[in-house]
């Protein structure tokens, strides 16, 4: 059965203009996306690499842990910082990510107000090194430098760390939403944890429609303001950014996750080789165009 957000998508669209995922993995991803480069998206340390290359802003790592025997070292390196984030480099739909914001007796807070000492975080990270968040592959954690957001509509702001997901097709911009946090998703801009997804036009920057578990809503579930008819006062560079991030990588289909930070700006968070299909649900707008080569039809707000 379809969920209200994608059946009411069907209605006004029609069918054929919304990509299911069959079609976006056999036409989009198969065929423009060749295998041997999807490390290059798929492994954030290397992701980073690449972009810092072009001088493409990405949050500063503090430092990494791919082995086991390099747990001792977690407390000299996390000894001087009151917050940081951790996250597999292989993780996928933000498990596995750990958000620190503030010291609490002789550990932290994290996003959610819990508290971790240094052992619970050495187990997380242990727990990333082992693969519990990449499908049972080894894999390396992350620390990096917490982002603070900046105001995305003048000075509204939400719980964790809102981000703007830009898909990319031939280096050519062609949708794109807002996933703005709730305390449901425990401040994650993730719309299967509880965020909500909201669409962007792509020539002006205003938001359009927004959708929020099944349904569609025009202000942010917690009350902290609406969210659609709003301008984002950074979205040339959010383009810019999407646009040299896609012309950085040989992958042709691309979702590229660009957070604000009040302090440095737009900055890429990770690049992912097999977007999610929700963003349609936030456009009532669907992805056929790509695979046909027929005009974007969209939906007035």
């Amino acid at each position: 059965m379809l969920d209200p957000v994608r059946r009411a998508t069907k209605v006004l669209l029609g069918v054929h203009d919304v990509v299911g995922i069959n079609a976006r993995n056999r036409t989009l991803i198969y065929r423009d996306n060749p295998r041997r480069h999807y490390p290059l998206a798929d492994d954030k340390l290397r992701t980073k690499e690449i972009l810092q290359s072009e001088d493409i802003p990405v949050p500063r790592t503090i430092c990494t842990f791919s082995w086991m025997h390099e747990l001792p070292g977690i407390e000299t390196a996390l000894r001087d910082f009151s917050e940081f984030v951790v996250k597999p480099s292989q993780g996928k739909a933000g498990n596995g990510i750990l958000v620190i914001v503030d010291r609490k007796d002789d550990g932290w807070l994290d996003a959610g107000g819990a508290a971790w000492n240094l052992d619970a975080v050495t187990r997380h990270i242990g727990d990333i090194i082992f693969g519990n968040y990449a499908h049972g592959l080894s894999d390396r954690a992350i620390i990096e430098e917490r982002l603070v957001q900046a105001p995305l509509f003048g000075e509204d702001l939400y719980p964790g760390l809102p981000d703007i997901r830009v898909i990319t097709h031939h280096g050519r911009e062609v949708m794109a939403m807002l996933r703005v946090p709730t305390s449901k998703s425990g401040g994650k801009a993730n719309l299967h944890q509880g965020a909500v997804g909201v669409g962007i036009d792509l020539d002006t920057g205003l938001t359009t429609f927004a959708c929020h578990h099944g349904r569609f809503i025009t202000d942010h579930p917690d009350g902290l303001g609406r969210l659609t008819a709003m301008r984002l006062a950074a979205w040339p560079a959010v383009v810019d950014m999407a646009r040299r991030t896609a012309a950085a990588l040989p992958l042709g289909y691309l979702g590229i996750d660009i957070s604000i930070d009040r302090r440095r700006g737009p900055l890429v968070l990770e690049v992912n080789v097999r977007p999610g299909l929700e963003i349609q649900n936030a456009n009532l707008c669907g992805l056929e165009q790509l695979v046909t080569g027929t005009t974007l039809r969209k939906v007035a707000p």
